[in-house]
């Protein structure tokens, strides 16, 4: 345990800088719910689009082969966020819903949190408000025994995913 609390010290500590507005908005010890959104120059199916070429701004240092190029999203029901890397192969999140341009529904628990024995809920929203103009709405709540290290988990897991939103962003 002390291992993962050193480790999400430095995940925390690493990625603690952003333009999302990026919100933990609510944690206790059996649950934590982060929410991010951003507005990105470009139209929602565009926004969307590069959302599942999801190994092309995802941080290599966040997967678990080392290489984001070998990740992939399949937009079906019971689709895998995953990753393949010759003969390694990981699950990171299984699709759930798709609504083409407008929202994508995955559950499962990324990284540690796969050993952590929790359910995890994401949602990624796609809403043009205005012509070329989208806001991406990204929801993790994340429910189980956390444990004592919930907020430190909570901080460190919102801390990652905000970067990652930052760079979907950074490829408009």
């Amino acid at each position: 345990m002390k291992l993962l609390t050193a480790l999400l010290s430095l995940v925390l500590a690493t990625f603690a800088t952003s333009s999302a507005k990026a919100l933990v908005s609510t944690q206790s010890k059996q649950h934590f719910s982060i929410n991010i959104e951003t507005t990105i120059k470009a139209p929602a199916e565009e926004v969307y689009q590069q959302f599942l070429s999801v190994g092309d701004w995802w941080e290599s240092s966040h997967t678990w082969f080392g290489d984001a190029t070998k990740m992939y999203i399949e937009p079906k029901a019971n689709g895998c966020f995953c990753e393949v890397n010759g003969d390694k192969e990981a699950m990171h999140m299984t699709v759930s819903m798709v609504m083409p341009n407008k929202n994508v529904q995955m559950l499962g628990g990324l990284g540690p949190l796969q050993s952590m024995g929790v359910y995890g809920h994401m949602s990624w929203s796609f809403e043009e408000k205005t012509k070329g103009l989208t806001t991406l709405t990204m929801t993790y709540l994340v429910k189980g025994f956390v444990g004592e290290e919930s907020e430190m988990m909570a901080k460190a897991v919102d801390s990652v995913l905000n970067t990652q939103i930052k760079n979907l962003e950074s490829t408009f």
